[in-house]
């Protein structure tokens, strides 16, 4: 019970991405060419991270004292530009509506692997037939959302 108001955060956070869909996926068709629609959407993203950095760390920013980073660490924007750049592309073609359902089938999946096998040393969350159920009805939402 105590995770809700994180549940509730979370899913209302998520409220922005249909939008970021549409508008990336209409910055694409714009500009004819998705890679400069996702460098665009990656340049906003950037510019706002360095002006929120700026506001809300006293001094100059420096890098951390640790230096033991894994190297995988710093993919994270890697996959941020395979998602953003499939989602742009695909957007215009199948719906916002379609992109989030399947986008959302598509983590919740991977999310489960992670957690059953503590995959990147998260806690495991073994997958039990509750979970499997739970996914199953998102996929069968899937199929019914994707009206054509």
């Amino acid at each position: 019970m105590k995770d809700w108001p994180l549940l509730i955060l979370a899913a209302v956070a998520s409220f922005v991405i249909p939008f970021q869909a549409i508008i990336n996926g209409r910055l694409g068709q714009s500009l004819d060419h998705r890679l400069y629609a996702a460098f665009f959407s990656f340049v906003g993203g950037t510019t706002t991270l360095i002006i929120l950095v700026l506001c809300t760390t006293p001094g100059i920013p420096r890098w951390p004292a640790q230096t033991s980073i894994p190297w995988y660490y710093f993919t994270g924007g890697l996959l941020g530009v395979v998602f953003v750049t499939t989602v742009l592309t695909v957007t215009p073609k199948i719906g916002a509506g379609n992109v989030v359902a399947a986008t959302v089938v598509g983590q919740l999946i991977m999310a489960m692997i992670i957690d059953h096998f503590g995959i990147m040393g998260v806690e495991p969350f073994r997958i039990g037939w509750s979970r499997l159920a739970g996914a199953a009805l998102l996929i069968a939402g899937v199929i019914l959302i994707h009206n054509k």
